[in-house]
């Protein structure tokens, strides 16, 4: 079994064995988004939007159960109320028929970044220049309305990131889109700073971030009381100082 897949285990069962008694936890689809949301070595989910989620539980009175899962799969344990809440994903209306997006949003919407392969000499400074390249995508991910749509583009799905920069750097794809921080923060990793290169291209998605409760989840009667317990960390400053962790440089 992968490492991954170990961490990812042994934080389900330290989760699961907190919610042994008492009131039953809130559930958190818990997805991998660096540096958003990430584990440390030792499987505790860890990053903003993780430190977040804790506070607003803490602040609720409501204790918090992580499930990781790949984002599709996330999506789908919430669709079958499996799972309570997730964070930072698009709302989309596809989403919003077993998501409800919670007012307040905690952020503004995201810069997308896309990257070529170093040696690759094609211009990619407009949209429309995109057509020609085969685009690496994340399953389950929806990136920017047009984007989305564009029924011209070619794309190929990958279950993470990490995979499509590895397919970029193999010459299986040409390009690769996601949000602006998590592709600078793998591009600058040895395996893949000298074989790609990001493109003059940026793409916008203004929709903003919010917390998302599962419809179906048994713990959706708790809405006011995670939104109040939001709200009272963007007042006070919370909100601001957690996400600013990600801004930090990196050691």
């Amino acid at each position: 079994m992968k490492l991954k897949s170990l961490l990812a285990l042994a934080c389900l069962l330290a989760s699961l064995r907190c919610a042994a008694a008492g009131e039953p936890p809130l559930v958190f689809a818990y997805n991998l988004f660096p540096p958003w949301k990430t584990m440390d070595a030792h499987g505790e989910p860890q990053g903003p939007y993780t430190e977040l989620m804790r506070e607003v539980a803490r602040r609720a009175k409501l204790r918090l159960a992580f499930l990781p899962c790949p984002l599709a799969r996330c999506l789908q344990y919430m669709r079958q109320g499996k799972a309570d809440v997730v964070i930072g994903v698009k709302n989309t209306a596809g989403r919003r028929e077993f998501i409800d997006f919670i007012d307040p949003s905690f952020a503004t919407g995201s810069r997308l970044a896309l990257y070529q392969r170093s040696d690759d000499p094609r211009p990619l400074h407009s949209y429309r220049q995109l057509y020609p390249f085969l685009i690496g995508v994340v399953e389950g991910v929806r990136y920017q309305d047009e984007f989305d749509g564009d029924l011209r583009l070619r794309r190929e799905p990958a279950p993470s990131l990490d995979s499509n920069f590895r397919k970029l750097k193999a010459g299986r794809i040409d390009a690769l889109i996601a949000d602006e921080r998590q592709t600078a923060e793998l591009a600058a990793d040895a395996e893949f700073h000298r074989h790609v290169k990001r493109a003059p291209l940026l793409l916008y998605s203004p929709e903003p971030r919010r917390i998302g409760l599962a419809i179906h989840s048994q713990r959706y009667a708790h809405k006011r009381r995670i939104a109040r317990a939001l709200r009272s960390m963007l007042q006070d400053g919370t909100v601001a100082r957690l996400l600013a962790q990600a801004q930090k440089p990196q050691s």
